[in-house]
């Protein structure tokens, strides 16, 4: 289950309300991935969202380095490429909940 801290981020409850037809169980597998992807670029979400895309001259700054993250620390828990990729899509689904895109990632028989 994510910690009250981490559901309080404005960017998760934006997120968390895309999730409303999931089952709390699943709603919450996501939640706690999200949690732990901050934890491994050790940023909370909403500077994660701020960081990701210049306001003021409308373009992506650090887009690259959460793209390869989500790669790298969807890989690192291990599993299937299948299984990976899916986190890859949740922490992707988070940016674009807040309106900010990540690269897309092919999967692996793409390749």
């Amino acid at each position: 289950m994510p910690s009250p801290a981490f559901v309080a981020h404005r960017s998760i409850q934006r997120y968390a309300a895309t999730l409303t037809d999931l089952a709390p169980r699943e709603r919450d597998e996501r939640l706690d991935l999200l949690e732990s992807f901050a934890a491994y670029v050790d940023r909370d979400p909403d500077t994660m969202i701020r960081e990701i895309f210049d306001e003021e001259t409308r373009k992506y700054r650090r887009r690259g380095f959460y793209t390869s993250a989500a790669k790298v620390f969807a890989a690192s828990l291990g599993d299937s490429p299948h299984t990976r990729l899916h986190r890859s899509n949740v922490i992707r689904a988070f940016f674009i909940a807040s309106g900010r895109r990540l690269l897309p990632e092919q999967p692996a028989w793409m390749n």
